[in-house]
């Protein structure tokens, strides 16, 4: 049994645009796969208006689409703001329905009851087929699941988290917890933001372009100098292949990513090429034995600096 694909949509309205983004759905389709991942936020809006459009000309039924809720739009993540967006985000798609709806961020200062109360009538509306989390510590997903069972509303079913070779704390206590709660794990930014593609050689050398300079998350995550020596381990190892094609390889085959638990990598890409490289990586099966052991010595570098697996809204 394979981990599952999903394509993470986040270039399309800021590198990929109308017409490339059909041929990547389009190939995405032909190898088999079917799941797209969005959010309401994704360059403010302008993703999930292309992808609307792409299914005006291709069709939209062989596809399962995500989307989330984000507090950061409305200040809180309530119902107001969960119905609201969701409701724009299907009209942008054109869709009747989302196939997951995910809760993007966690807002602590905001009771959790009103969100939940708004999914559960939202599913049970027809609006969406599953609810998720994202983001979100494990003692919240207990919170959640614990609310939810109590009141009869909609549970969610799906996580979806950071998780790559550099950044495994999810390993430790989420994935007890999302196994205890029956919940799928859909691993996000499984390149480290661009770091195990090999591109970036120095700590000193800070990119002006690119996700690092415009997202100040990024560097915060993953630009720290014990991050280049992990980097540096997995770099001398892959003597015949790439480090992507590596990392892809690791995730599938020699993570804690549970294929039986229906666990999936979502990939994303700045365009066709790069997708249809990505997925090539996945055909050649597990590591060698030198690769493994060269991913579990850089994890003992980067587990220090390691970021959290969770990301709390602070208003």
């Amino acid at each position: 049994m394979r981990v599952n694909l999903v394509l993470g949509t986040m270039t399309l309205g800021q590198q990929v645009f109308l017409e490339e983004a059909i041929s990547m759905l389009e190939l995405f389709s032909s190898r088999g796969y079917d799941e797209l991942d969005s959010a309401y936020v994704y360059n403010e809006g302008e993703t999930e208006r292309i992808l609307g459009a792409a299914f005006d000309r291709i069709g939209r039924e062989q596809f399962k689409v995500a989307t989330k809720v984000n507090p950061r739009i409305t200040g809180r993540l309530d119902g107001e703001a969960a119905k609201s967006q969701l409701t724009e985000s299907l009209e942008r798609m054109g869709l009747t329905k989302a196939d997951i709806f995910y809760l993007h961020f966690p807002d602590p200062l905001t009771p959790v009851e009103s969100v939940l109360r708004s999914c559960d009538e939202m599913y049970r509306a027809g609006k969406f087929v599953e609810l998720g989390l994202s983001n979100f510590p494990a003692w919240m997903v207990a919170d959640v699941h614990h609310k939810c069972r109590a009141n009869g509303w909609v549970v969610p079913t799906v996580y979806e988290g950071v998780y790559n070779p550099l950044s495994r704390r999810a390993e430790v206590e989420l994935f007890t917890a999302l196994k205890a709660f029956d919940m799928r794990f859909y691993a996000y930014n499984p390149l480290a933001g661009g770091m195990l593609t090999g591109k970036h050689r120095s700590f000193n050398e800070v990119p002006t372009d690119g996700r690092f300079a415009l997202r100040k998350t990024y560097p915060a995550r993953y630009w720290k100098e014990s991050f280049f020596k992990a980097v540096e381990i997995i770099r001398r190892a892959c003597t015949d292949i790439s480090m992507v094609e590596a990392t892809f390889r690791w995730l599938a085959f020699h993570s804690s990513l549970d294929p039986e638990r229906r666990a999936a990598i979502i990939i994303g890409a700045s365009g066709l090429k790069q997708l249809e490289q990505n997925l090539n990586s996945f055909a050649n099966g597990p590591l060698p034995d030198a690769i493994v052991a060269a991913f579990e010595e850089a994890w003992e570098v980067s587990s220090a600096d390691a970021p959290e697996y969770f990301t709390l809204y602070k208003g």
